[in-house]
């Protein structure tokens, strides 16, 4: 795989809309009093680890994506840019419009759209395809754990 600007710019690109979009509502102290007054589950992992794994997830995703862009495949440079713009509107959901119905329903999708996304990965980068499968047990706890937080808060 040789190096490409115009997939930089365009990886880039994505994932600087989708962090601007993530950063605004979660930035604000209000919605993290808000998050943080919550009833929340045992094994609260997402309360302690929340923006390390956040920045580390879009750097994953921006490799896939650039990898994608490289090979010039367009279904899963869709896919990919849908996951990454998913990212940026589950704190927007959470935050700006406090909605944990919404936020799962956005998690859930995730549940198709990753595993195609490995489906592409596995026939051009391995490692990659492991990377976003565990990424897909991430969301799973995640989905799992704002479940129960949004019935705790009912």
């Amino acid at each position: 795989m040789t190096f490409s600007v115009p997939a930089l710019l365009y990886t880039l690109g994505c994932c600087l809309i989708s962090i601007i979009i993530a950063s605004k509502p979660a930035n604000k102290s209000n919605n993290k009093a808000w998050f943080q007054n919550l009833k929340h589950p045992d094994n609260s992992l997402v309360l302690k680890y929340i923006n390390s794994f956040g920045f580390g997830f879009f750097l994953l995703w921006g490799c896939v994506l650039y990898s994608f862009f490289v090979r010039g495949i367009i279904a899963p440079i869709v896919i990919t840019t849908v996951v990454i713009l998913f990212m940026g509107m589950s704190p927007f959901l959470l935050f700006e419009i406090k909605n944990l119905k919404s936020f799962n329903l956005l998690n859930t999708v995730l549940f198709v759209l990753i595993p195609a996304v490995v489906f592409f990965l596995l026939q051009t980068n391995l490692v990659l395809a492991i990377l976003v499968s565990m990424y897909f047990l991430w969301v799973v706890y995640e989905t799992t754990y704002f479940y129960r937080l949004m019935k705790l808060n009912e």
